[in-house]
């Protein structure tokens, strides 16, 4: 029997090739809903389907946690042939999914067998996090110390990103109607801030050319001021993400050229489409940009440049 199987969520935006090159023995994914129906990304509704829905101001979207009696389903068959799962899904700050996936892995079928980290992180930052899983499965390492040694690190990360609309933050609760009509009248763009695994208010800008440029000078002081041994070392990785389907590709261009321009010392991690249950959360138009530290050294083996 084989000893650690990776099973994770589809938190980080994997591509097939991802899906393969990081080993990844199955993946749960997080359903969505479009005016009432469920549905699950690039399964049952493409990127291209979710957003010409969104195109219509009329229509509601908003998230579900996995069923637990799917993902127990999934950790059954891959027992079958595995002795232990590591389990890396999305941060317990913006979903119960994580907190549920932790009680049932307690469960008797399941004590011991299944390990679930709260490493409390989303997208690239989650990504980077299944590379390093993967390489301690390949070198010997329980699923136990794997899910100390992923907790240990969570806050080793952080994530800046500008919402282009008040819309998706005033229906999730995160903003009072009044706020986001002021706002929206005043055409602000509020920048959003993930540590420790809850997205929190950062900072409310007047476009999104400045909202980059804040972005991109938060991450830098906070990387030189909490992480200077390892930037100089060279195991801070810079990602980004975007939900931007039909923006004019320049302005993702412009954007990568800037992040690249103002972290020269940093390896670029990713540049990928934020996950579409994300989406439900910030709208369309949203751009992203975070660091996360491979204290390892093992991240450089999965990327291309």
């Amino acid at each position: 029997m084989k000893k650690v199987a990776l099973v994770v969520d589809n938190s980080a935006s994997l591509t097939p090739e991802e899906m393969k090159k990081y080993e990844i023995n199955k993946l749960v994914p997080i359903s969505f809903i479009v005016n009432g129906e469920e549905y699950y990304e690039n399964e049952t509704m493409s990127y291209d389907e979710f957003y010409t829905y969104l195109k219509d101001k009329r229509t509601d979207v908003s998230t579900s946690q996995p069923s637990i009696e799917i993902v127990k389903e999934a950790w059954r068959e891959i027992l079958k042939e595995y002795k232990e799962i590591v389990y890396i899904i999305l941060s317990s700050g913006l979903s119960e999914s994580c907190n549920t996936a932790i009680n049932a892995s307690h469960d008797e079928e399941f004590e011991g067998r299944v390990f679930v980290p709260n490493n409390q992180r989303v997208a690239y930052m989650n990504k980077i996090d299944m590379v390093t899983a993967r390489y301690l499965i390949d070198i010997g390492k329980s699923g136990q110390e794997i899910k100390d040694y992923l907790e240990s690190i969570k806050t080793d990360c952080g994530v800046y990103i500008a919402v282009d609309t008040l819309r998706y933050l005033k229906k999730g609760g995160r903003v009072t109607p009044a706020a986001a009509a002021i706002g929206t009248l005043l055409n602000i763009k509020p920048i959003l801030q993930i540590h420790g695994g809850k997205l929190d208010a950062y900072a409310k800008v007047m476009s999104m050319k400045q909202a980059r440029l804040k972005m991109i000078q938060a991450t830098r002081k906070e990387v030189e001021e909490k992480f200077p041994d390892e930037l100089r070392e060279g195991k801070v990785y810079i990602g980004m993400a975007h939900s931007n389907p039909d923006i004019d590709a320049q302005e993702l261009e412009d954007f990568e050229a800037e992040v690249r321009e103002a972290f020269p010392d940093m390896p670029f991690f990713a540049f990928d489409p934020l996950p579409l249950f994300i989406v439900c959360h910030t709208g369309p138009g949203a751009l992203a940009v975070g660091y996360c530290v491979d204290r390892l050294g093992v991240v450089k083996n999965y990327v291309h440049n």
